[in-house]
């Protein structure tokens, strides 16, 4: 009978962990490393039949493994025997997994990305993944426990992370190198007080929605540039977005909170999504010199004025279905490539020549009625007219198809 290599694989934890693992028994090691390979094999039948997959001379050279029967897994440790092995998974999605020991799974000495896709819970072993030193992508999403709180702190190669709300708040620290954090479920009111991240460069937080009421407890994350919050309905208070230097992408689309105060004068943001949100007015942002795209779309926004000087480098601006009235404002700013207005009623369309770096206009079902002022616009090749008071047919209509058809663009009508 085959032996398993008889090296000593526990290591040293804090002292609030357990050991990393055990050394397993022949038995258990024949036993585990037959499981293993009936999973290769399966996993190799399945993706055979597509064109992406490169099949093998022998299962051990896989490079990604699906776990999809644990329960005849004592031991992972014949996982030393898969020295290309570089993805693993355990289950799939909307169905429940029960692993009943993870020891041993340091022995994947070369693995770079583990993820739990079902809901899964681990009996015993949950320590093992602090062995992976060359891990750098870890999806907990789907884990329904916690685990120890220094866990993560061993994993200096990891750069994405996700975590359940079962274990968000389990670690004390973060993977030191991490880059990006996502805590993707609906119960979170705000982030742990977790060590400082400075390294931490993209947030996501929320599954269905965010429920956050401020952004205080970001300041975990100093140096983030991207956070995203699904739906967070509860969110009034942007104030905390100015102790975020370094934000660049802000999307909070549906949040209740009315005063931008928290980005005036903001250095560094430059894509700002606020669709559905309370704001009024944009006036409290001041001068963001940075800012090139804004989502504002279906808010309770009610004027634009000083939008030019405001953000100077601005290329995209949704306002659709906002209560403004007035577009004068836009006058001159040559640098937008992208306009949005559905649904607006200005009296005057007069500053639309202005805009000479358009590229694609959205003007459905507004008050818009002259085509030949879209007719010197050198870069515009897309259109839409649905519903406006433009009328199709007339002479000026017919140069705008036309000149659509020249550059290879569209004119949408219907």
């Amino acid at each position: 009978m085959e032996q398993p290599p008889q090296i000593d694989i526990r290591r040293p934890l804090p002292e609030d962990s357990v050991l990393v693992g055990r050394v397993a028994s022949a038995a258990d090691y024949d036993q585990s490393k037959r499981a293993l390979l009936n999973e290769a094999d399966a996993y190799i039948g399945k993706y055979r039949q597509y064109a992406f997959f490169h099949e093998p001379d022998s299962p051990q050279e896989l490079e990604s493994l699906k776990i999809m029967q644990p329960r005849l897994i004592s031991t992972y440790e014949p996982l030393r025997e898969f020295p290309g092995l570089q993805r693993l998974e355990f289950g799939t999605t909307d169905s429940k997994m029960t692993v009943p020991d993870l020891s041993g799974l340091e022995a994947a000495s070369d693995l770079r990305h583990l993820s739990f896709v079902s809901k899964t819970t681990v009996k015993h072993g949950i320590e093992a993944i602090a062995g992976l030193s060359r891990l750098e992508t870890l999806h907990l999403t789907y884990l329904v426990q916690a685990f120890p709180k220094e866990l993560l702190s061993a994993l200096h190669r990891v750069r994405e992370l996700s975590l359940s709300r079962f274990n968000y708040e389990s670690p004390s620290a973060l993977p030191p190198a991490l880059e990006k954090l996502q805590l993707r479920f609906d119960d979170l009111v705000s982030v742990p007080d977790y060590e400082p991240a400075p390294t931490v460069r993209e947030l996501q937080l929320g599954a269905q929605t965010c429920r956050l009421a401020d952004l205080g407890s970001l300041h975990v994350f100093p140096n983030v540039e991207k956070v995203l919050l699904i739906s967070p309905k509860k969110l009034t208070d942007l104030s905390h977005a100015a102790e975020l230097s370094r934000l660049r992408v802000f999307d909070a689309n549906f949040c209740v909170a009315s005063d931008l105060g928290g980005f005036h004068e903001h250095p560094a943001i430059e894509e700002l999504r606020l669709r559905g949100s309370g704001i009024t007015t944009l006036k409290e942002m001041g001068v963001c010199p940075m800012l090139k795209t804004l989502y504002v779309e279906k808010s309770k926004l009610a004027s634009i004025e000083g939008v030019g000087e405001q953000f100077p480098l601005l290329e995209l601006l949704w306002i659709w279905g906002t209560k403004v009235k007035d577009l004068r404002p836009l006058q001159g700013m040559y640098r937008l490539r992208n306009l949005d207005v559905t649904l607006l009623k200005p009296k005057d369309w007069d500053f639309l020549p202005t805009l000479t770096g358009l590229e694609r206009l959205d003007l459905s079902k507004t008050s818009f009625a002259d085509p030949s002022l879209l007719l010197n616009l050198p870069a515009l090749k897309w259109v839409r007219l649905s519903g406006s008071q433009a009328e199709p047919g007339t002479k000026a209509w017919l140069e705008l198809e036309q000149m659509m058809q020249d550059r290879g663009g569209e004119l949408v009508y219907r």
